[in-house]
Order: structure tokens, then sequence, then C-alpha cells
């Protein structure tokens, strides 16, 4: 089915890699306009008819895209795409159909669109299915990530504040924390997928590959590698070669950007 989409960024890297992710997801999706700032969203409102879905950035450079929305009555959904979760209830006055944390995931971004392939021509005011309300509360109201981390050294117990982590990992299926400024190296009871996608801020932590996660407070450089993929160097000693994935590189350097 052929979308025509308004995309409201005003981020470079973060434009280039929504119109990346739409291009693979599907040939007769088009991002017919580009906005960057809450006039331009205005005036693109004017003639909103002219398009099918709405993907919007939330902080512009002059404001919050509220405040072009307010003045319109919408009858087409929208995907908010933004760094803040405290927006997510307020979104929800503007037929919003789902809200995308940054930084981008693209398989998070992808179940975006699909949810809004499924709104067969425009949607009516305040539309949104009730029971995507649950949703949201279950995924985007503030969360309480991990604060620490309880190891055991020999018979002693000893605690490691996340923000002394430098970097997990995984070898022979038993994952290890090491701390930053010590080198020191820790087990922890946490798989890598766990720590990834439940218990770390990932706006403070990536997990470069199969085996990595790091904290982005301990990089301190980043150098091209072989095959593509990128070398990092950490403010720790370490044993391990520290290296992006390929296919995680353009990733991972927007995430850097956020």
């Amino acid at each position: 089915m052929d979308m025509k989409l308004l995309l409201v960024e005003d981020e470079l890297l973060a434009r280039q890699r929504i119109d990346s992710i739409i291009s693979k997801y599907s040939a007769d999706w088009v991002i017919s306009e580009y906005v960057q700032s809450v006039t331009e969203f205005k005036s693109a409102l004017a003639h909103v008819q002219d398009f099918d879905l709405i993907l919007c950035d939330i902080h512009l450079a002059d404001g919050l895209s509220f405040r072009a929305l307010q003045e319109v009555e919408l009858f087409i959904p929208i995907v908010f795409i933004t760094a803040y979760d405290q927006y997510a209830l307020e979104a929800f006055d503007h037929n919003c159909i789902d809200y995308v944390l940054k930084p981008i995931q693209e398989d998070r971004l992808i179940k975006a669109l699909d949810k809004a392939s499924k709104f067969s021509g425009k949607v009516q005011k305040n539309s949104t299915p009730p029971e995507f309300f649950g949703e949201l509360l279950r995924y985007y109201l503030p969360k309480t990530y991990k604060k620490r981390f309880l190891t055991k050294v020999g018979s002693k117990f000893v605690f490691v504040p996340v923000e002394k982590v430098a970097y997990f990992y995984s070898e022979e299926g038993i994952t290890y924390l090491v701390e930053s400024d010590s080198s020191m190296r820790y087990i922890v009871d946490h798989s890598l997928t766990e720590l990834h996608q439940e218990l770390l801020d990932p706006l403070k932590f990536y997990r470069i590959n199969r085996s990595m996660i790091i904290n982005l407070d301990g990089l301190i450089e980043i150098k091209p590698y072989q095959n593509g993929r990128l070398a990092l160097l950490l403010n720790v000693k370490s044993e391990e070669l520290v290296v992006v994935a390929r296919e995680k590189v353009t990733e991972f350097k927007n995430w850097i950007n956020q």
C-alpha cells in the first residue's frame, strides 16, 4: 500500500537513519516532506491531507512539536520518535499510535511502522485502541535501571556502582563486570541479554557485539578497524579486544551522537 509520510525531525543523523529504515521496510512508503522546526511543522499541517502518517520528534530547535499539533484537528496517525519518555502520556492527545525512544532501534521502528500499516485510510480523532495505553504504561513511563551490582570476591561481598562499570563481557557462558580505573573483574549473575534489555540505561550502555556491553562514560577513543568495524579504547586495561561489530557500526555512531 502506498504511504506518504511527513517526517518532523531536526537531527540530520536521525533523519538519515529513519529514512534508511523506511527504505528497507517498504518500497511503497515515501517520506514526501521533511520539516525541522515548529514553524515548518505548522506550515506542513496546513496541507496535512497530503500525508498518510506523521513521524514526529518532540524536541525541535524552536520548541516542542506539540505546539503545532494543538492548533489542528488530526485525522491521520502519528508515531512520535524522541529521546524523552516523559511526554508519552501527552503524546496520546494527538492521535499517537506509538512512541519510539531514541537511540532508534531498527526493529522497534519497524514494529511501529507495522502498526501504522494496519490503519487503512485516515483514522478518526482519539481512535487509539484502549489496550494500547496499557502498553504505554508498561514500557514508556520512566524506568528505574540498576544502580549497583553485588558480587563476591573470596568470602566477601562487594558492591560495584553502575557508574564504575567500564564494560560487561561474556565468556564460556559466564558474564563478567570490569570496573573502570581498577580494571578489577567480577562475575555477575545476569546474562548480557538481560543486562541489555532490562537492567541498563540504554542512553549510557550499548551492546557493541554479541559478547560485550560498554559504558559510554568509559569510552576514550574510536578507530577504524578491519572489515568495516570499529576498535574502541576504554578507560580500563583490557585483555579483550573491544570491537564494534560491522552490522552495528551505523547504529553505534547514532547512539554516540544522540
